[in-house]
């Protein structure tokens, strides 16, 4: 999915190779990766992994791919792509995250709607040849570690881990008056 993108930061106006954020691009990205279809990956394999859950301004979508894609895009139109093509711990994390996701398939249902979540919980989207499956989780069980699917909520948050530490925000130098 990410074949020969830069790595590339939005919404994060002022800062080298950034471009303005733009919300209506949120679910247009979400829905392309809820219709990835990989090619070489069989008919009924995890493709891709998605993890939608709110946060104070909005919901992030975070995506994992067979191929080692690696992906968050933000309600606000920001977001990070583009990572694991520089960054081996990125993609190792992806990678991850589809191999746990595959050994959970049998906590999804086959799914024709993708709704975000609803408040408090988390909601995970598997993409295969054969079509999508959804689970639904409480945040507050995930991370309590109690949830069936928190192994996959600690896989799809060290994605996250990944793009921090190897995205870092700048620091903004103040003088003193």
């Amino acid at each position: 999915m990410e074949k020969n993108t830069p790595a590339s930061k939005s919404g994060s106006p002022g800062l080298p190779g950034s471009r303005k954020a733009d919300p209506a691009i949120y679910s247009q990205m979400r829905r392309q990766a809820l219709e990835m279809r990989l090619p070489n990956v069989a008919r009924g394999a995890v493709q891709a992994v998605l993890m939608d859950w709110h946060v104070d301004r909005g919901t992030v979508t975070v995506l994992a791919a067979a191929d080692g894609t690696a992906s968050l895009y933000l309600s606000s139109g920001g977001g990070y792509i583009g990572g694991s093509e520089r960054f081996a711990s990125i993609r190792q994390a992806a990678l991850h995250a589809v191999a746990v996701a595959t050994s959970m398939q049998y906590h999804f249902e086959v799914t024709d709607t993708s709704p975000l979540p609803a408040l408090g919980d988390v909601t995970f989207y598997l993409t295969t040849g054969a079509g999508v499956l959804r689970a639904v989780a409480a945040e507050g069980k995930l991370r309590a570690g109690s949830d069936p699917l928190a192994a996959l909520g600690g896989a799809m948050q060290r994605i996250i881990t990944e793009y921090r530490v190897n995205f870092p925000r700048p620091t903004i130098k103040t003088e003193a008056p």
